[in-house]
């Protein structure tokens, strides 16, 4: 939980930094970013610098909790009195119930600090009623109560809370970078590192995760495998890869390999630059259906893997959404190499 430790992310953390040196602390942020951006471990950086007893401060400047007073220990090992994460009771959203338990909660004085921090995960998910009720503390806030609102981005946010809270967007971290952190710090074999690092998507916590799995490499090989030939698989071929994905609770990681498989078409066909490719040793495959998918074709494919994102969070079966995207995408691609024929046949 040190700001040191987190890489790519400079302009957020000067910010905090600065808040941290002159006392200028906000009562309400919103550290934008997707899963594996860092957020949460900025939220808890700044959460046990703010309230360390014993502050380090170098010769930079740099603010950091000093990681052995009573109070960062408490903030490692999660217990600490005066840092509260909220916890949802429903898995897709929050609810106006524990927004009113954090008000309520928020109304008693810190246990041990000057501050009393409150860490909500995934606050994007608020319904409109929570954030109805949070807006309240948003306006009369406790001198001593700070927010710290983790989301995906800010558009499910209401104007009136955005306006109220402080937002800092986290940004992707190059592949070289995170490629870096893995090698060095994760001792992550090299290429492996490049893999996961390619992968992430500039999310430094993806690729970690990427690396510490023992089924990444596998999964990878075999939906890009399925990706490679999808107008020849046939129906049985493909329900049985998505029952095995399903079955392996692989689903995610397959929806990104599906997303980076044809971003890659399609940055390829709209720029021909091979080094701009998730999967440059796919180069000969890109290649190919870089010439033969239209862009129609392409926005097609994108539109079913919408659909399938809004089946999976309405909890359709995920086997059967898994097929239902593969044989869409099946359709797209037989179509347009039927047309490439018929072009090249006439």
């Amino acid at each position: 939980m040190a700001f040191g430790e987190i890489i790519g992310q400079e302009t957020v953390i000067q910010h905090l930094q600065n808040a941290l040196r002159t006392g200028s602390v906000s009562h309400a942020y919103i550290l934008s970013g997707g899963r594996g951006s860092g957020r949460k471990m900025l939220a808890q950086s700044f959460a046990a610098a703010l309230l360390c007893q014993d502050p380090a401060v170098g010769e930079d400047g740099t603010y950091e909790a000093c990681g052995k007073c009573l109070s960062c220990l408490q903030a490692q090992s999660g217990n600490h009195p005066d840092i509260l994460t909220l916890e949802r009771e429903k898995a897709g959203s929050i609810g106006v119930g524990e927004i009113r338990r954090l008000r309520a909660d928020m109304q008693i004085v810190p246990y041990s600090s000057e501050h009393k921090i409150y860490i909500v995960p995934d606050a994007e998910r608020m319904t409109q009623q929570a954030q109805n009720a949070l807006l309240k503390t948003l306006e009369e806030p406790p001198s001593y109560g700070v927010l710290l609102l983790l989301a995906d981005g800010v558009t499910a946010f209401l104007p009136t809370v955005l306006s109220r809270c402080i937002t800092l967007q986290l940004r992707p971290v190059s592949a070289q970078a995170i490629e870096q952190l893995l090698t060095s710090r994760y001792d992550t074999p090299p290429e492996k590192a490049r893999m996961c690092a390619r992968f992430a998507g500039g999310l430094p916590g993806k690729a970690i995760r990427l690396s510490e799995s023992e089924e990444f490499a596998a999964v990878r090989d075999r939906t890009v495998g399925l990706l490679r030939r999808i107008e020849q698989a046939d129906a049985h071929e493909i329900a049985e890869s998505a029952r095995e994905s399903a079955a392996g609770g692989e689903t995610d990681n397959v929806l990104d390999f599906t997303d980076s498989w044809f971003r890659d078409i399609l940055v390829y066909k709209s720029t021909g630059d091979e080094g701009r490719l998730i999967f440059p040793e796919e180069i000969q495959y890109i290649k190919d259906a870089a010439d033969m998918l239209s862009y129609g074709s392409l926005q097609r494919v994108a539109r079913a893997r919408e659909t399938a994102g809004r089946r999976l969070k309405a909890n359709v079966n995920t086997e059967l959404v898994l097929e239902m995207l593969f044989l869409q995408i099946r359709q797209a691609c037989a179509a347009d190499r039927r047309r490439t024929r018929n072009r090249t046949n006439g």
